[in-house]
């Protein structure tokens, strides 16, 4: 006889052995999460909950796709859809079943309190739970199993899979949606015909022939159209945290019942057509709700099965793109997009990364660069070594931080979501007292009335809000390469009074560029100069070095590295030397009068042992947008503020002091942690992007990375700016204005609109009926106010 277990009544596995004494009785489990339930359940003196169920198998309100986590044990899926950190597993999950934000809260809830999980968020919009858990101690196959024990089915998610989950779950609201319609039409035919009886006089049995044939339309719409509703009833009881379907689905049965029981008894009123519209218009508000909410995401396109052409064994070969593995050599082709991140081994190739940081430029690629997923190739065909597949690429962790952006609320999302259980209790009481005071009067339409006040006051368009504004806003702002990573962002920005700016890597650019070329023999030109110097870096892999990489390098022979001073090699049959004043000194060059020097900026020097042929002055160069984008910012009436390391002489050299409200150098990262500590009272943005950053971009308010900065200072910061272009910092503030006003619109909207049309409903003013229609538009306006957040 097969072991059952005692919490959820699935099979036991054949060895495994979990068990406790409960109720005086020996207990065996299926798994450790079924152990800890049925033992607080016990612990809190709540075990009626076993004495009243039905029966010892556990029922499930919604499908048991479990079986396609068992996938996830072969290794190569696993790595796809899973990324392994340091501090634990992440995955994302499609969700099915969620109507609401309490919902949400309810996941989050229940999961957070499994031994094993690290995190969860769960965003409201599309409908995906971003989970972090320690392996060693949970499963991904009990977490699926904890989430369908609630009631919600879940499935693997990768970006791009979403329009998939969402067209199979369209087609089924869309099929929903044609039965109730077409019952509807049926059923008001004969409902007009009996309105014209019940006015010019008709036999009674044409009458309750009418009626049967209003119940035959009207049954599949109730118990097949409606089943999304009543699952969700369900689970609320279930779980003892409510939602509107619990009203609506008490609203639509027992006007089903008693019409049902007039037909029977011959007696009383039958309201099949009201059930029957009030069904499709939810449905059809619901079904325009997901497309509006759907078409404002936009996920990126991803096919199911593709094909690659790689190079293995000297050979070339084309397989599924799923089993590109670490180290095989890619072929991709002019205008595909690269699907791994990867070093390019052709010699040059140009490259889309819009998709990454929101430049549609270009970017050139040499032999040795860095290229990432979903950017796409330009010029010509490029082989790639691939070094990170699936979740382990950038766009994966982009994607990654994305969601968890999105799922990390504001206080006012996290304030709707721990009201909206009390909401729903306020207004089953507010029903029934209505039903009570018009029965007492003796009122009819007393119980329609209770329908309506049922319908009317669903908080649906409240609790999207908030979340539907902010999910449009941040994909527009990622896409314009501002990527947002804490969930709080949104809201700090729109209240934003204080910036802070890091100068170097920040308002400059970070890596030297040619400032002057000063000749002193005028034998070469500034062409042969700059070709010469190339010709002796070119193997050298210092960051000055770089800077002239850009320039075709001259013939050098016999080139030589000199420590702490340059390099040297052989032009022509001549030794030359290109390094600082030191190397001048080592090789006993006397240097001449018309050489000054700048503790601004870096000075190196070409030259033999006769004499010096060029002066290079190099400096980290101001972005040109620098200024522009800090006038504007101060315009706005936003105190800029500059906290550098470096000198006064040498930030001076670039930027300008009257450009600042505040003008600090020789910042320690203490001590720029301490001066942002010291303006308190104010809303404090900190840009920065090296290591000495890291404790300010901590200790401010808000804090963004430029793309560049070093993986420490990413980690710390709540936004990563990947255009680099300080531009997008005034779109963004003025972006997170706008979605505060919109999000202002929405809440009072619903709040107005649920103000307005309760004391109707109440009084007997609103039918059914119309009171979906306007639960279904007031969500429907919500979502379209929020969209216009698409446009930046």
């Amino acid at each position: 006889m097969s072991r059952v277990c005692f919490h959820c009544g699935d099979p036991i596995p054949a060895g495994l052995d979990i068990a406790s004494e409960l109720q005086n009785e020996h207990r065996e489990f299926c798994c450790f999460g079924c152990q800890a339930i049925a033992e607080h359940i016990c612990g809190a003196d709540l075990s009626f909950y076993y004495q009243r169920r039905d029966n010892a198998k556990g029922t499930r309100l919604t499908e048991d796709n479990s079986s396609v986590f068992d996938l996830l044990l072969d290794k190569d899926l696993y790595n796809q859809y899973v990324h392994q950190g340091t501090d634990g597993h992440t995955i994302q999950l499609s969700l099915s079943g969620i109507t609401c934000s309490a919902c949400a809260w309810l996941i989050e809830k229940h999961l957070s309190k499994q031994a094993g999980i690290l995190s969860v968020h769960v965003n409201l919009s599309s409908a995906i739970a971003t989970i972090t858990w320690d392996p060693d101690s949970i499963s991904i196959q009990q977490i699926a199993k904890e989430l369908l024990y609630i009631g919600y089915s879940s499935q693997p998610y990768l970006p791009g899979e979403q329009d998939a989950l969402q067209s199979k779950e369209k087609k089924r609201a869309i099929i929903r949606l044609g039965i109730a319609g077409v019952g509807m039409m049926q059923v008001m035919m004969s409902a007009i015909a009996m309105y014209a009886g019940d006015m010019q006089g008709m036999d009674d049995i044409y009458r309750q022939l009418l009626r049967g044939i209003s119940f035959i339309f009207a049954t599949p719409v109730v118990l097949y159209a409606g089943l999304p509703f009543y699952r969700g009833a369900l689970r609320d009881l279930k779980n003892r945290h409510f939602t509107m379907d619990l009203p609506v689905s008490l609203g639509i049965l027992l006007a089903y019942a008693s019409s049902v029981m007039a037909l029977y008894t011959e007696t009383g009123h039958v309201y099949f057509d009201s059930v029957t519209m009030f069904i499709f218009f939810l449905l059809m508000g619901r079904f325009l709700e997901t497309v509006a909410r759907s078409y404002h995401l936009g996920g990126q396109q991803q096919a199911s099965l593709a094909a690659i052409r790689v190079l293995r064994d000297d050979q070339l070969q084309t397989i599924p793109l799923q089993q590109l593995i670490v180290g095989d050599t890619a072929i991709i082709e002019p205008g595909q997009t690269f699907p791994v991140d990867g070093i390019l081994l052709s010699d040059f190739t140009s490259v889309d990364e819009s998709s990454l940081t929101g430049e549609y430029s270009p970017v050139s690629k040499k032999q040795g660069a860095n290229i990432h997923a979903q950017t796409v190739n330009i010029d010509q065909q490029a082989h790639l070594q691939v070094t990170e597949v699936g979740q382990n690429t950038k766009a994966a962790a982009i994607s990654r931080i994305t969601e968890r952006a999105l799922s990390e609320k504001p206080k006012v999302a996290i304030i709707a979501d721990k009201v909206a259980h009390y909401f729903v209790i306020a207004v089953l009481i507010t029903a029934s007292l209505t039903y009570g005071f018009w029965s007492w009067m003796g009122e009819d339409e007393a119980y329609w009335i209770m329908v309506s006040v049922l319908v009317v006051t669903c908080p649906c368009a409240l609790s999207l809000a908030t979340p539907v504004a902010l999910t449009t806003v941040t994909n527009a702002l990622k896409r314009a390469g501002f990527l947002i990573t804490r969930g709080h962002v949104i809201e700090a920005l729109a209240t934003t009074q204080h910036i802070v700016f890091d100068k170097t890597g920040t308002l400059t650019y970070g890596s030297f560029s040619i400032t002057q070329v000063e000749l002193y023999d005028f034998n070469y030109s500034k062409e042969q100069v700059l070709g010469m110097i190339s010709g002796l870096e070119q193997h050298s892999k210092h960051p000055i070095a770089k800077t002239f990489q850009q320039f075709a390098p001259a013939k050098i022979m016999n080139i030589e590295n000199l420590a702490s001073q340059g390099v040297s090699g052989e032009y022509q049959g001549e030794r030359f030397y290109f390094g600082n004043l030191a190397l001048l000194e080592s090789i006993g060059l006397p240097l001449i009068s018309s050489i000054n020097s700048s503790k601004a900026q870096l000075d190196l020097y070409l030259a033999t042992k006769k004499q010096i042929f060029a002066k290079i002055t190099l400096c980290d160069a101001l972005r040109p947008e620098a200024q522009s984008v800090i006038a504007s910012l101060r315009e706005q009436g936003i105190r800029v503020s500059l906290l550098t390391g470096d000198t006064r002489e040498s930030a001076q050299s670039i930027l300008d002091p009257e450009w600042f409200d505040d003008f600090e150098t020789r910042c320690l990262p203490d001590q720029k942690w301490n001066w942002i500590k010291a303006q308190s009272g104010k809303n404090t943005l900190m840009i920065g992007d090296g290591l000495n950053d890291v404790p300010a971009l901590a200790g401010a308010t808000t804090s963004l990375a430029m793309g560049a900065s070093s993986d420490l200072a990413k980690l710390h910061a709540d936004a990563i700016l990947l255009s680099e272009h300080l531009s997008t910092i005034p779109t963004a503030l003025k972006a997170a204005k706008n979605c505060h006003k919109i999000i202002k619109q929405n809440l009072i909207w619903a709040a107005g609109y649920n103000a307005t049309l309760l004391p109707l409903a109440i009084a007997g003013m609103i039918p059914p009926w119309v009171a979906a229609i306007g639960m279904a538009l007031s969500s429907l306006i919500v979502v379209v106010n929020a969209t216009r957040l698409n446009k930046l």
